[in-house]
């Protein structure tokens, strides 16, 4: 006869109970008295002028208490490192999905309304989405006029599609390539994937008597939440407080501040609390997914099998804006380029590069 012997006892969850019972409050749960519901209107393509915005139709919607555009938030940008992602687009649009005009009325069918009564003039432009080909003297530049943006480090400033370049080397990697008795190259490409979480990005925003800014978002990194949008709107951050939300789901995707500042800008504009909750439309195409890759390795290696000389190259497809990043570029070239070998001769290359897609962040393994 089988026996088995118990170890140890179970545990519940600390945050088990509340769960299940349905009494666990996500951002998107709360409701504050005069609350207002905030939607934008997105780009319908990947790079374009705005030549002209009209908002009349949907400020005349009633019910509708707001209507910005990227002119009434001139110079705001926002970042969790690198500061490069506007509020709402100005001047021209970078990518399909990107914000342009946002509302906040009385409820989501009515802000939704408005959204169709605003009419937006664009002048499109040529669009690059290969990475690779973004490398190229004669590719469009997403983040033309020489920018420069701010960064962790100091001022950043973009060469042609190129925003951020890594490399490390040891030895001499094309001596070892001459010394080698075979050389392979191979070519491997990695895709967007979106973290899958099921509670999509929500916020509340609301400012309290005392001029305080009341934040409820689902954003794992409060404090540095509460940093960036202090950056983005030039305001002391012990005037922003971030209240703590349960979390429906992260595995990496929900450090951006993402709708935040909108929903201040719009509260601030009718003095009321406006709430934002994004569609999985809206997630699929303006959230933040991990960064597609095309990577490049030559190996050069001896008669006995001993690897001589390695040259990684790592090129990032970053998107639109390095806004959703927690860093400038990513380490996994720099971590896994050479593989777990002694290697006397290598190079390792990193490029995360601007393209006319979705704007890139953070992933992990679920």
């Amino acid at each position: 006869m089988t026996t088995y012997a118990v170890v140890g006892k179970p545990v519940t969850r600390e945050d088990g109970p509340e769960k299940v019972s349905g009494q666990t409050c996500y951002s998107g749960d709360l409701i504050l008295p005069g609350m207002l519901w905030g939607k934008v209107l997105r780009s319908p393509f990947p790079h374009a002028r705005i030549v002209h915005i009209d908002t009349s139709g949907a400020s005349k919607l009633p019910g509708v208490y707001a209507v910005l555009t990227g002119h009434d938030l001139a110079g705001m940008l926002v970042g969790r490192t690198l500061r490069d992602t506007p509020l709402l687009a100005q001047e021209k649009v970078r990518f399909v999905g990107e914000k342009v005009a946002a509302v906040a009325a009385d409820d989501v069918d009515t802000a939704e309304e408005a959204l169709t009564l605003i009419e937006v003039e664009y002048a499109e432009l040529p669009a690059i989405f290969d990475p690779v080909q973004a490398m190229q003297p004669e590719a469009p530049v997403v983040h033309d006029g020489s920018p420069i943006y701010e960064g962790p480090a100091g001022p950043v400033q973009p060469r042609g599609n190129i925003s951020h370049h890594q490399m490390w080397s040891g030895g001499d990697v094309e001596q070892g390539f001459r010394e080698s008795d075979l050389i392979f190259e191979h070519t491997f490409t990695t895709p967007w994937v979106h973290q899958g979480y099921l509670e999509p990005y929500a916020c509340s925003v609301d400012i309290d008597e005392a001029g305080r800014i009341q934040v409820w978002a689902n954003n794992k990194q409060p404090f540095r939440l509460r940093w960036q949008l202090a950056s983005a709107l030039g305001l002391p951050e012990d005037r922003i407080r971030v209240n703590p939300c349960a979390i429906g789901g992260d595995f990496g995707g929900k450090a951006g501040a993402m709708d935040v500042p909108l929903a201040y800008a719009l509260a601030q504009r009718v003095g009321r609390p406006v709430k934002m909750i994004m569609n999985y439309v809206e997630e699929l195409m303006a959230g933040n997914p991990r960064h597609p890759s095309v990577i490049t390795i030559k190996t050069g290696v001896k008669q006995d099998g001993q690897l001589w000389a390695r040259h990684t190259r790592v090129v990032y497809n970053g998107g639109a804006y390095g806004g959703f990043r927690g860093s400038l570029t990513l380490s996994g070239g720099r971590q896994a380029g050479g593989g777990p070998y002694r290697i006397p001769h290598f190079r390792i290359d990193n490029y995360m590069m601007y393209t006319n897609n979705i704007p890139c962040g953070s992933y992990r393994a679920p």
